[in-house]
């Protein structure tokens, strides 16, 4: 059986969104078919149609590879039309193909994942360079094929993307899908968060919601495009310096009038620990201050004077009390 993942692809690309990934789910359902005797296309319509009948009963009867049952049981629930419509596209792509040698592709992924406090770089095939901040995941094809370069991102990283206009960088994060032909840029998208965003160093870069392709911004440098759950549009304001986004690389740490609940989460991510917010009023609050390779301890003095709270280290666990002042 395949993935819940492999099935999005595929979908994706029947519907028309090329990529490597799906590409490659395609040529597999194309080349189990082509493989089939009983099978045996010619230039004709007549052949076309014959195709299609089979390739139908063949997906109805559920008896070729997984993938062709997936697709079964997805055209049914998306209906008749749709199905015959998938039905088309396979006959005509792999007609289109007889007597040609089917390429053989090797899904090939790797993914590379930080914990809390930890960083890491990734240096891509064609050259692009990602640098993860903590508690982040970076999946990326070891091959860069297709029309498009593109890996998928959990939590937040710097790109140094090789210039190739021929074939763009596409980052598919949680809530974003941001799209470059070679630029610098940060994107800020963990699932906890209720803010995501993508910040240009240098270049343009396009970024559209995942679940909505009509919101969408085109940013320059010192711009940043933001995505706030619940809203259905992303939000475009300029930056006084874009390099304040990469700052958590040098272990800096810049609070402007940030919300104590997002300021928890980051301090957890640099410091490797948790925190217990004793009185929940306190994650309302902002707070203004800035770090440079400053200890957790440090950051905690600085918040109890300028705040009025208390805190407490107990191992990993960092307890909290008080509220704001």
């Amino acid at each position: 059986m395949i993935s819940k993942e492999q099935e999005r692809i595929l979908r994706e690309y029947l519907s028309g969104q090329e990529s490597p990934e799906g590409k490659a789910l395609f040529d597999q359902w194309a080349q189990s078919l082509y493989e089939d005797s009983s099978l045996q296309p010619s230039d004709t319509e007549e052949a076309l149609a014959k195709v299609q009948q089979e390739i139908w009963l063949k997906v109805s009867a559920k008896k070729v590879s997984s993938i062709i049952r997936l697709a079964s049981s997805w055209g049914l629930r998306a209906g008749m039309a749709a199905s015959l419509l998938l039905i088309s596209l396979l006959a005509w792509k792999w007609i289109d193909r007889y007597n040609q040698p089917v390429p053989e592709y090797e899904l090939s992924y790797q993914t590379i994942k930080t914990k809390a406090g930890e960083h890491a770089t990734v240096t891509l095939e064609d050259g692009t360079q990602v640098f993860l901040n903590g508690a982040s995941s970076l999946r990326f094809p070891t091959k860069l094929l297709g029309q498009t370069r593109h890996v998928y991102l959990e939590g937040e990283a710097y790109f140094e993307v090789t210039h190739n206009p021929q074939q763009p960088f596409v980052v598919s994060s949680k809530h974003l899908n941001t799209t470059v032909k070679g630029t610098t840029f940060d994107v800020h998208d963990y699932a906890q968060d209720i803010q995501a965003n993508v910040t240009v160093l240098t270049g343009k870069v396009a970024v559209e919601m995942a679940n909505n392709r009509t919101s969408n911004c085109l940013i320059l440098p010192n711009q940043t495009c933001i995505y706030q759950k619940g809203k259905a549009v992303l939000e475009q304001s300029n930056v006084e310096d874009a390099r304040e986004s990469i700052s958590w690389r040098e272990r800096k740490i810049y609070f402007k009038r940030e919300r104590m609940g997002l300021v928890f989460r980051k301090l957890e991510r640099m410091y490797a620990v948790s925190f217990r917010i004793k009185n929940p009023q306190l994650l309302d609050c902002t707070w203004i201050a800035s770090f440079e390779n400053a200890s957790l301890e440090e950051v905690l003095q600085l918040m109890q004077s300028s705040l009025g709270i208390q805190y407490q280290i107990k191992g990993k666990e960092v307890i909290i009390t008080g509220i704001c002042q």
